[in-house]
């Protein structure tokens, strides 16, 4: 994306070993900015601060029930602070980061909308492992859902299709050789790495992840058979920002009672399905089970499924079973679905399975980018560019 837009480039990185990733620009570290910026903060700084939406502020609220500290707060504005003059001097008129949840990445965000600056936010694509996410507003439940409407499908070459995957060897490869000096600038250069980052990035953390895809992979197939009359809850992981940031939620636990209670009330069994990364224990009254096994067939077998908000929606827009989001999500398709509190589920309720496909074709063809990993388009991305920044 720079290579199309930008002759300068400028990365502002949250440790020193994410510069494999950025060969070409010019590597100024947050720890640096925010070393730059001295004398004492102003409390509309550190105002503006707390009232950040972030994943740091909702962890902080949700798992260690507590508000951030002065010194957090404090930590922020300096970025914040720091951050604004440099974008000025540097004269950068386009910011792209990767996920908008991060502070750091929310401070970048508040910056732009401030100074009338724009920005994209990168994530891996909805409908997975060949597409791409490049949004001018956010991810997730802050996308700007008009990009639907915006077509480019017209100058995509039929011929291209990806293959590479975001997961490809060689993105792995990178990944890998990035978390090993991580590990070396942790032990000599703290003070390079930036303070409550979203990741600790351990090297323990992603060989159990490593681990449980490898299990799961040569495991037999564990199909648990769907018993008939039963809802599908599809969980996310405890900490994850859909769940943190964009639910009324404090734990799976809570959502898989809450939405079992619901079950016995509309006379449903409740089948669950754990997240691949899950490993944690959760209690299950008489009404409840968990099944795993190909999504389609489970999600076919169910009476409705409920989903506080994942990647998962995709496959079920892709069925007839009628399906409620209990969190936040880009998915406001009105008659398609329904957003609802847990208490408003009703398999009753009809959603038009005709606008579904609609807005799925657009989801495809107007809105995700396909490429993965090292593998695009160029022609593809540069029309998606002129699309976002015009």
């Amino acid at each position: 994306m720079a290579k199309i837009v930008a002759k300068k480039k400028y990365a502002v990185t949250s440790c020193l070993s994410k510069k494999i990733y950025l060969p070409t620009f010019k590597l100024t570290l947050a720890t640096a900015i925010i070393g730059s910026v001295k004398g004492r903060i102003e409390d509309e700084s550190i105002e503006k601060m707390r009232s950040l939406s972030t994943y740091h502020h909702a962890y902080a609220r949700k798992v260690e029930s507590r508000k951030l500290t002065s010194n957090e707060l404090e930590y922020m504005a300096k970025f914040y602070i720091g951050l604004k003059t440099f974008i000025k001097e540097k004269k950068i008129d386009l910011v792209i980061l990767h996920n908008d949840t991060r502070w750091y990445h929310a401070i970048a965000v508040l910056i732009c909308n401030e100074n009338n600056i724009k920005y994209l936010v990168t994530e891996q694509g909805l409908i997975r492992p060949h597409t791409t996410i490049i949004d001018n507003k956010g991810v997730n439940a802050t996308a700007n859902t008009s990009l639907f409407d915006k077509n480019i499908s017209d100058v995509e070459p039929s011929d291209f299709f990806p293959k590479n995957t975001h997961d490809s060897w060689l993105s792995m490869m990178f990944f890998f050789l990035f978390i090993s000096i991580f590990f070396i600038e942790r032990i000599f250069g703290k003070s390079t790495i930036l303070r409550y980052m979203h990741n600790g990035y351990s090297i323990r953390k992603y060989y159990k992840r490593l681990s449980i895809k490898f299990k799961s992979f040569n495991a037999k197939s564990e199909n648990f058979q769907i018993k008939n009359n039963s809802a599908l809850l599809l969980l996310q992981l405890d900490h994850d920002s859909q769940f943190l940031m964009y639910s009324n939620f404090n734990s799976n636990q809570e959502v898989i009672d809450r939405v079992s209670e619901r079950c016995v009330e509309l006379g449903l069994n409740l089948a669950i399905k754990k997240h691949p990364l899950d490993v944690g224990e959760y209690t299950l009254d008489n009404n409840s089970y968990f099944a795993d096994g190909d999504l389609s067939i489970l999600i076919n077998k169910s009476k409705l499924i409920v989903t506080i908000n994942s990647s998962a929606i995709v496959t079920v827009l892709n069925s007839n079973k009628p399906l409620f989001v209990i969190g936040e999500s880009m998915y406001n398709f009105e008659h398609a679905l329904e957003h609802c509190a847990i208490e408003s589920i009703d398999y009753g309720l009809k959603q038009n399975i005709l606008l579904r496909q609609r807005h799925l074709e657009k989801l495809k063809r107007n809105y995700l980018l396909i490429g993965a990993g090292y593998d695009y388009c160029a022609s593809i991305l540069e029309k998606k560019l002129g699309q976002l920044l015009n």
